[in-house]
């Protein structure tokens, strides 16, 4: 039997089960997905892994196309706009994509992935302040530690040295934080330390 038709009972596990295909077979998810669509016609959360599962296997065009439409029926998922972002960036139409990262942000500001894709695409649309910004917001957004949610916010509010300072005596007890490394990094970018930023990187990988 084609394991792409095996719903195994509910739609809910249906789709749990297309979704985690999504990850290491998006061929077979897309196929999945299309079975689901079959029963459902229209269900969003199908046609949001069928858009996915098409820029994953290459086609753009299609992706975006299948995306830009649910994108419109559905206003209010940050999901569906985050992921319609990604394929605007994708497809290098880094404007569009910024305005749907934004659109899923203003319905979900913690969504530390929409703030790290919104970066990205200000950096292919050519405004590196504001993808600076962006990318402290990714920080923030991803971290639950108060010493570190402090760092963050004096990044966000561009205020870097302070940011630095503080990062660097939290370091001191801390030296091993992925978190806080990656925070350092980008604080040292922003000030010019690049020599010194490379290597924080690296261990920060």
């Amino acid at each position: 039997m084609n394991s792409a038709a095996e719903p195994t009972g509910t739609l809910e596990v249906a789709l749990a089960h297309t979704e985690r295909l999504l990850r290491h077979d998006p061929a077979l998810a897309l196929e999945q997905a299309g079975e689901i669509l079959k029963v459902v016609p229209g269900h969003p959360m199908a046609v949001l892994v069928t858009g996915v599962a098409q820029r994953s296997l290459g086609d753009l065009p299609t992706a975006l196309q299948t995306l830009r439409a649910l994108a419109g029926s559905q206003p209010r998922s940050a999901l569906t706009h985050f992921e319609y972002g990604q394929t605007l960036s994708e497809a290098g139409q880094f404007g569009e994509a910024v305005a749907a990262h934004r659109h899923a942000l203003a319905l979900k500001p913690d969504l530390p992935d929409a703030w790290r894709a919104l970066g990205d695409a200000l950096v292919g649309a050519g405004d590196a302040a504001a993808a600076d910004a962006a990318y402290a917001n990714h920080i923030r957004a991803s971290t639950r530690n108060p010493r570190l949610l402090e760092a963050a916010s004096a990044l966000v509010e561009n205020r870097v040295p302070e940011a630095d300072q503080q990062l660097r005596a939290y370091l001191k007890g801390h030296p091993t934080d992925v978190a806080a490394l990656r925070m350092l990094a980008e604080a040292g970018a922003r000030l010019g330390h690049y020599g010194e930023f490379d290597l924080l990187f690296v261990a920060a990988r």
